[in-house]
C-alpha cells in the first residue's frame, strides 16, 4: 500500500513508532525521511497502539484501509495486484529474499515491495507456503463459470488419453493432428473445471467456430459467449478472443479468467503474445496444435508460459486406426520453357552475383538470403538482389506448364473434391478464370469465402482454388485431393495442407505437389518435408 510518511528532525521515539507501521524508502529533497505503510505490520499490533501511533504522526486512514488491515491480522505475506505486477509484501521485507534469488520476483527500491509478473502467482503461493508462510492472495479469485453446462460429445480414446495427461498437472500442451479434434479436449477442460474460460486463436473466422463449437457441445447459447476481435469487444464467462486482441489488452483480461486455452498455440510463444500469457493470474493453461515445433526454437518456451508437451500422437497411428484418412504422395516435376528459363537465369544471376562479390564466406542459401536482407536498409544493389531473387522465385513456382498440368488432373479428378493451393495470388486468379473454379484469397469477402465453403461441403461445388489463405485458422470441409502449386519451405504450411485431405473416408487421399526441375521450388518442396530447428539467443 503506497501511503506515504515524512517525518524531519523527530525524536527517537517517533522514529521507532513509524517503523513498527511503514518501511523505510529514502530522502526526501527537503530532508525528510520517507516510509511507506506496511498493512502487515499494522495487522501485528493492537488496533489502539496503531491509531495511538497514527495520531501522533497526523496521519488518517479511510476505512478500506483498516477493513484490509483487519483481514491481514492472521498473515505474513500479502499478494495483490497493481497494474501489470502482483506484490508481494510481508512484515519483515528481508524475510523474501529468496524470492530474488530464485528468481521469482524482483525488489522495487523506491517502495519496498517485491514485484512479480501475474502468471507466477500459484507458483508464489506454492513456494512461500512451504517456507511456512501464511499468504493472503487480495485478488478475487471467485472465478466460477456462473452457466449450466451439459456435454454433448464423448471423447476418443486418444483423446481422453491427451485429456488425462494434462488434466494431472493442468497445464501442457497437446500435439494432435490437424482433423483428430482437439477442440473437443479443450471442451472438456471447460465442463470439467467449470471456471472462466480464455479461448485464444490467430484469426478472426476461428472465433465463430470456436463460439458455434462451445455453444453446440455444451449446451451454452450462443449469446452467453463472449466474442472479442473482428469489431466485437465482448467479454463473458465464456469469452473466445484473437491473440492480436488479447495482446492489446492484456493487463485487462489478465485477472478474469482461471482457464486459458491457446488453440494453435505455436502463436503464444512469440515475442508479442508471450505478454498475453505473462499478464495471466490463470491457474490453468491449455496448448493446442498439430505443429508444436518452430524453426526460431521459440517453442521451448511453452514449458513456461503454457506448460511442457504433455501428450502427442502421430497422423500416422490415428490413419492406422480409421480415425483418419490414409494418403498418398506425389510429385509432379516440371521444366520452364525456354523463355522462362532464361528470364529465371537471369534474375537469379543477379543475386547471385550480389552474393559472391558481397559476402563471399558465406555458403548457406538461407543464411546468405538473411544477410542480403540486412543490407536492404543502405545498399540499393541488395534490394535490386532481393527483387531480382523474388521475381525468379515466383517464375519457377508460377510455371505456365504447372497451369497445363492442373487442368489434366482437373479432367482426371473430375468427380472428387479438390482444393488447389498456390502461394501466389495471381496464379489462383488464373486458374479461377480458366477453369471457372471458385477461388478464396484473403481479400475475398467472408460472406462469399463462407458461402464457398458451405457449398463445398454439400458438394455443389467440388473445386476450390486458394493461395495461403486456407493453410491455417480455417474449419474447411473435407476433401479428396490437394494439389500443391507452389508453396514456402514451411513444414508447418505443409501439415496443414495435408491435414485439409484427412478425414476419414473410404479411399485414400492424394496429396501432389508440381515442382519445377533446376529451380528453388526444388529445395522448397524438399525442405517443406523436413523440420528443422534453429537456436534462438535472446
Amino acid at each position: 500500500m503506497n501511503i506515504r510518511i515524512k517525518l524531519k528532525g523527530g525524536s527517537i521515539t517517533d522514529y521507532q513508532d513509524v517503523m513498527k507501521i511503514a518501511d523505510f524508502v529514502g530522502c526526501s529533497e527537503d530532508g525528510s525521511h520517507v516510509f511507506t505503510l506496511n498493512l502487515l505490520k499494522c495487522a501485528r499490533i493492537p488496533l489502539d497502539e496503531l491509531d495511538e501511533i497514527l495520531s501522533r504522526l497526523g496521519v488518517h486512514l479511510p476505512d478500506y484501509i483498516y477493513e484490509k488491515i483487519a483481514s491481514l491480522r492472521d498473515y505474513d505475506v500479502r499478494i495483490s495486484i497493481k497494474g501489470s505486477d502482483l506484490l508481494i509484501e510481508a512484515v519483515e521485507i528481508g524475510e523474501l529474499e529468496f524470492l530474488v534469488k530464485e528468481g521469482y520476483a524482483i525488489l522495487e527500491g523506491n517502495t519496498l515491495t517485491y514485484r512479480a509478473p501475474p502468471y507466477r502467482l500459484w507458483d508464489l503461493v506454492k513456494t512461500l507456503e512451504e517456507k511456512g508462510f501464511k499468504v493472503k492472495v487480495d485478488i478475487d479469485l471467485s472465478l466460477s463459470i456462473g452457466m449450466t453446462i451439459r456435454e454433448r460429445f464423448t471423447l476418443r480414446d486418444y483423446q481422453k488419453r491427451a485429456y488425462e495427461a494434462w488434466s494431472k498437472y493442468g497445464r501442457g500442451v497437446i500435439v494432435l493432428p490437424v482433423g483428430s479434434g482437439k477442440t473437443f479436449i479443450a471442451l472438456k477442460a471447460i465442463a470439467d473445471l467449470k471456471l472462466k474460460t480464455l479461448v485464444l486463436v490467430p484469426t478472426i473466422d476461428l472465433l465463430n467456430q470456436w463460439a458455434d463449437n462451445i455453444s453446440k457441445w455444451l449446451d451454452i447459447p450462443k449469446g452467453q459467449i463472449g466474442i472479442f476481435g473482428g469489431g466485437k469487444k465482448e467479454i463473458k464467462d465464456i469469452t473466445v478472443m484473437t491473440y492480436d486482441s488479447a495482446y492489446i489488452n492484456a493487463e485487462m483480461v489478465g485477472k478474469k479468467f482461471g482457464l486459458i486455452i491457446a488453440d494453435e498455440c505455436h502463436h503464444a510463444v512469440s515475442q508479442s503474445f508471450r505478454r498475453i500469457f505473462m499478464m495471466s493470474i490463470a491457474k490453468y493453461r491449455l496448448g493446442l496444435t498439430a505443429t508444436p515445433f518452430r524453426s526460431d526454437g521459440l517453442h521451448k518456451l511453452y514449458d513456461e508460459i503454457i506448460g511442457p508437451i504433455v501428450y502427442q500422437v502421430e497422423m500416422e497411428e490415428l490413419q492406422k486406426r480409421g480415425y483418419l484418412a490414409e494418403h498418398v504422395e506425389k510429385r509432379i516435376y516440371v521444366s520452364l520453357t525456354p523463355e522462362e528459363k532464361k528470364e529465371y537465369e537471369r534474375l537469379m544471376n543477379i543475386y547471385l552475383k550480389y552474393c559472391n562479390e558481397v559476402l563471399p564466406h558465406i555458403e548457406d542459401p538461407r543464411e546468405r538470403f538473411k544477410e542480403v536482407l540486412k543490407l536492404c536498409i543502405k545498399d540499393p544493389k541488395a534490394r535490386e538482389a532481393i527483387r531480382a531473387r523474388h521475381k525468379a522465385r515466383q517464375i519457377a513456382l508460377s510455371a505456365e506448364k504447372k497451369i497445363k498440368i492442373v487442368e489434366e488432373l482437373l479432367k482426371k479428378f473430375a468427380n472428387e473434391k479438390v482444393i488447389i493451393f498456390s502461394r501466389y495470388t495471381d496464379i489462383v486468379r488464373e486458374i479461377s478464370r480458366r477453369f471457372f473454379i471458385p477461388k478464396i484469397l484473403h481479400d475475398t469477402p467472408k460472406d462469399e469465402r463462407d458461402l464457398i465453403l458451405r457449398y463445398f461441403k454439400e458438394g455443389k461445388i467440388t473445386k476450390i482454388a486458394t493461395a495461403m489463405a486456407l493453410d491455417e485458422g480455417v474449419d474447411v470441409p473435407d476433401a479428396t485431393v490437394a494439389i500443391v502449386i507452389s508453396g514456402t519451405g514451411s513444414n508447418r504450411e505443409y501439415i496443414q495442407r495435408l491435414g485439409r485431405i484427412l478425414r476419414p473416408k473410404d479411399k485414400k487421399a492424394i496429396l501432389i505437389e508440381l515442382i519445377t526441375r533446376h529451380t528453388i521450388d526444388h529445395s522448397l518442396a524438399y525442405r517443406r518435408r523436413r523440420l528443422e530447428l534453429f537456436e534462438v539467443w535472446e
